[in-house]
């Protein structure tokens, strides 16, 4: 019995991610995906009209359950670095344990160069980040030469960094990384009076991270 286009789609982007996250973009052909997809080419291109829009579709559904987890975690009502902190290590566990995370992060460097997409979309990371900073500079955490835009900025690349000098197959020696790039710029933005309550909640997510990774 063919399945639904719908089951066909989620197949096939189901099969990129796994293939996208664990080889480059070059290394991966259609038919690659399409025999672990089990789907005709056919089908492919019903939905996809190349391997290049495959990878955008992955790219932007994961930008989506990113916004998401980043509307979740700012319900939870935690002080502005506190939520800054909680991204950072969510978006790496889902980096180390889903596919579509880690392969969608892959094709944007793999890819991102067209139409300046990573550009864009590190910019948009920034737009964001900037908002919770500059909360996080409004509740008194952050020192007042530190321009939350510039801290934001600082953030991004801070995560953007650890993942390309990490082996993000240990799992808990990358999020052990992160750990200590936070101890390490965090004196250079957070006030002296706040810089140990912070520190013990970056140990105590690092903690609860690889705990929850260990668990998958």
């Amino acid at each position: 019995m063919t399945p639904p286009a719908d089951s066909a789609r989620q197949q096939i982007m189901r099969a990129a991610a796994h293939q996208f996250a664990n080889r480059s973009y070059s290394l991966v052909s259609l038919d690659d995906i399409l025999r672990e997809a089990e789907v005709t080419k056919g089908a492919m291109y019903f939905h996809f009209r190349s391997k290049h829009a495959l990878a955008l579709a992955l790219i932007d559904t994961q930008s989506a359950i990113m916004r998401n987890t980043i509307n979740d975690l700012l319900a939870n009502k935690l002080s502005g670095l506190e939520t800054l902190i909680d991204i950072c290590f969510n978006l790496a566990m889902q980096e180390v344990t889903e596919d579509l995370a880690k392969s969608s992060l892959h094709l944007l460097e793999a890819i991102g160069r067209t139409e300046d997409m990573q550009t864009k979309r590190l910019a948009e990371w920034v737009a964001g980040f900037s908002e919770i900073t500059r909360r996080a500079a409004e509740e008194g955490d952050l020192l007042d030469t530190a321009d939350p835009a510039d801290v934001s900025r600082l953030f991004v690349a801070m995560y953007a960094g650890i993942r390309q000098v990490s082996d993000l197959e240990n799992c808990e020696e990358y999020l052990r990384h992160i750990e200590r790039a936070w101890l390490q710029v965090m004196p250079g933005v957070v006030r002296a009076d706040r810089l140990d309550y912070f520190a013990q909640f970056v140990h105590r997510r690092t903690a609860v991270a690889i705990r929850t990774v260990n668990r998958c």
